[in-house]
């Protein structure tokens, strides 16, 4: 099979056209992920498809599973004509190889229900466009039914040339993500009363940074249906990955239609599969205790140093304290750490031993600090170290925590969790410990591979804590 250079950078006109070919196939190997027949059939099955002279589009059409499908429906109605289809039913897609794939599939399609080949070319044709949805596609209501499965990559890793051309088309609380970009886009070409059943990633459902996105769609907006996808299941040939692998990314099914049918989209984050009212009334972890961040102290040698680095500079033992990351931890229980960091404040100069250990490891050009150079990349000099705290490793199976005697400072951005009373402190380890908050994790948290959940400070703040207050 050809790779998608194959397809389309080998026969660029000129060197810009070079380049923007260059830049769909880089877009595409990173995109091309498609969904499978079942979930396809499905999601169909809960629009009001067929329906007259209802206009159905996907926008990402990949390769033809949805159009295809809802082609099949709407010629088994033996309701309508060729050229009422081939003016109903709408696919856009940016990269040829795959434009043609879909075409193939559309082709198929209406020569099994009798058509001609030359026929069943020529309406597939007219269905899937070859062009750009966002740089090119409409900006106005112009379809009842929207489908299909969106292409999700960071925006940072949209290639430049792309990138820099939907800047100016798309707002800036839907450039997140090129996911944030296409859903926003399919709402605007939506026509009132009209539908949207989408395989999506399901962090734009809860991200901070997506609640403005969130709140745009929610204007118009809400959900009907709403269901996890098993990413293994739900995706077939999978581009640049692995035979078996499944990708990074945990799928939901989403049906939205009009504002007021349905769950409402705002501001506030929206977790598949979650039944909020069994944590109704339990304070959350933020109510009880202080959650932090761990300092990224920067590379080590400057300020996170051995104690044969510490005394071949000659540091004050004030100026030491004992840090320690994930390595310094086995089976819950911390380790006497080998390392410390080194102390400075912004508003007091520090020892001259200090500074001359400074000055023989610079920092990183990039990473030097301006202003204050004798402060760490992230100061610490205000981290509570005068109580015993709980330690929760950033990426993990569970929440469960590591007790952390008072004095000992965690890094490279772990979480800390400090009570005033030390009993509190205990309730709350035991409570994260337990089933209940592992489970929380799971219905919140991002997920990763292997099991591993990325666990955040805010979302920490929000876990409801399964003990009486009043107690």
């Amino acid at each position: 099979m050809p790779t998608t250079s194959d397809t389309y950078s080998l026969f660029a006109e000129d060197g810009a056209h070079a380049a923007q070919c260059e830049a769909i196939d880089r877009l595409h190997a990173a995109t091309a992920i498609y969904t499978c027949e079942p979930v396809v059939n499905e999601l169909l099955s809960r629009l009001n498809w067929p329906n007259g002279t209802a206009r159905l589009l996907d926008s990402s059409c990949g390769d033809g599973a949805f159009l295809a499908a809802a082609l099949a429906k709407a010629l088994a109605l033996h309701a309508y004509d060729d050229e009422t289809l081939a003016n109903i039913v709408e696919g856009w897609e940016i990269h040829p190889f795959a434009c043609a794939q879909a075409r193939a599939r559309i082709e198929a399609t209406f020569v099994a229900h009798g058509r001609s080949a030359a026929a069943a070319q020529r309406l597939a044709q007219h269905i899937v466009v070859n062009r750009d949805f966002l740089a090119a596609g409409p900006i106005s209501p112009m379809a009842d039914l929207i489908v299909g499965n969106l292409p999700y990559l960071r925006w940072l890793k949209v290639p430049e040339l792309l990138r820099t051309q939907y800047e100016a088309l798309v707002p800036r609380y839907a450039a997140g993500d090129l996911l944030h970009s296409f859903l926003d886009r399919c709402v605007t070409c939506l026509r009132d009363g009209g539908e949207i059943a989408l395989v999506t990633s399901d962090r734009w459902l809860y991200g901070a940074s997506t609640a403005q996105l969130r709140e745009a769609v929610g204007k118009r907006l809400a959900i009907r249906h709403m269901q996890r996808l098993e990413p293994s299941s739900a995706f077939y040939y999978p581009k640049q990955r692995r035979v078996g692998t499944a990708p990074r990314v945990h799928p939901v099914a989403l049906v939205l239609g009009a504002a007021g049918s349905g769950r409402a989209l705002s501001r506030r984050a929206i977790y598949p599969g979650v039944d909020a009212t069994r944590y109704a009334g339990m304070p959350m972890l933020g109510d009880l205790a202080t959650v932090r961040l761990a300092p990224w102290l920067g590379r080590p040698g400057r300020f996170v140093v051995n104690a044969a680095q510490a005394a071949h500079s000659g540091l004050p033992r004030e100026v030491l304290v004992p840090v320690f990351d994930v390595d310094d931890i086995a089976d819950y229980t911390l380790a006497e750490p080998d390392r410390f960091a080194v102390l400075t404040r912004p508003d007091e100069i520090p020892c001259a031993e200090v500074l001359a250990h400074l000055q023989r490891n610079p920092a990183p050009q990039k990473r030097a600090r301006r202003g204050t150079p004798w402060l760490a990349p992230e100061s610490f000099h205000n981290f509570r170290l005068d109580k015993p705290s709980l330690f929760v490793s950033r990426i993990a199976r569970t929440p469960r925590p590591t007790s952390i005697p008072a004095g000992y400072l965690p890094m490279n951005h772990h979480l800390s969790v400090v009570c005033d009373d030390d009993a509190m402190l205990e309730r709350v380890k035991a409570a994260l410990s337990g089933e209940m908050a592992a489970e929380w994790l799971r219905e919140h948290a991002a997920p990763l591979e292997g099991g591993y959940f990325e666990i955040k400070a805010p979302l920490l703040r929000t876990m409801p804590i399964d003990i009486d207050v009043r107690g």
